[in-house]
């Protein structure tokens, strides 16, 4: 099943309802590795901004698995555009979420889609900066630390406060963020990624191995 999705994806014209259609019940299956080669293929195959495609994404996006919730987070970023705000307060719940490569993938996307000094996406880190769980505090440090500017005086001084964080990794994160924040001048422009230039999906788990797989498992 597997195989045959992978295979569509890589055939099929870009923007076929009928291929997504045919994929998308693929995102039920049993086995995790299926429904994460379904995500990935509704991302290769949909047209920036379909929205049909985006509310499969979503929903994925709280699939019980994280490999699943991963792939389903970097997707949303691809099809999802600049002013979909529905879907950017879905990633931004994707910081949330209890696995820390998930997370990842929210602080990644939201980056790459939104880009430096975007406004409602500072606002949806900033939003969690007090948050209850650790590894969200930390997720919205390292995002503000891409996107916001040394400009925006209360971020940066949030950013402060969170130096003082009950946590070590929330310090140690905020510690790098305000030093990335006060040398980001101001305007918005394109988020340059410090990502390994792998291409979209191959980031996403296309082609990923059951090696990385259990190294996901160990963190």
């Amino acid at each position: 099943r597997e195989s045959a999705i992978k295979a569509i994806a890589s055939l099929v014209p870009k923007g076929s309802r009928e291929a997504i259609d045919w994929v998308s019940p693929r995102l039920d299956d049993w086995h995790e590795s299926v429904r994460r080669a379904a995500v990935v293929a509704v991302a290769k195959i949909a047209e920036k901004g379909d929205q049909h495609s985006i509310e499969l994404e979503k929903t994925a996006c709280d699939d019980r698995s994280w490999i699943v919730r991963k792939a389903a987070t970097d997707s949303l970023a691809i099809t999802a555009t600049l002013n979909d705000l529905p879907s950017l307060r879905k990633l931004g719940r994707m910081l949330e979420d209890f696995d820390p490569l998930p997370r990842m993938a929210a602080i990644y996307g939201m980056a790459e889609l939104c880009g430096v000094g975007h406004r409602k996406a500072i606002q949806l880190a900033e939003a969690r900066l007090e948050h209850r769980d650790p590894g969200t505090r930390q997720a919205c440090v390292q995002l503000l630390e891409k996107i916001a500017t040394q400009d925006m005086e209360d971020i940066v001084k949030k950013v402060e406060e969170r130096m003082e964080d009950e946590d070590e990794h929330v310090r140690d994160s905020a510690f790098y963020a305000l030093e990335a924040i006060k040398a980001n001048p101001p305007g918005r422009r394109t988020w340059k990624s410090d990502l390994p230039d792998l291409g979209d999906l191959d980031r996403i788990g296309l082609d990923s191995s059951d090696d990385e797989d259990d190294k996901g498992d160990q963190l």
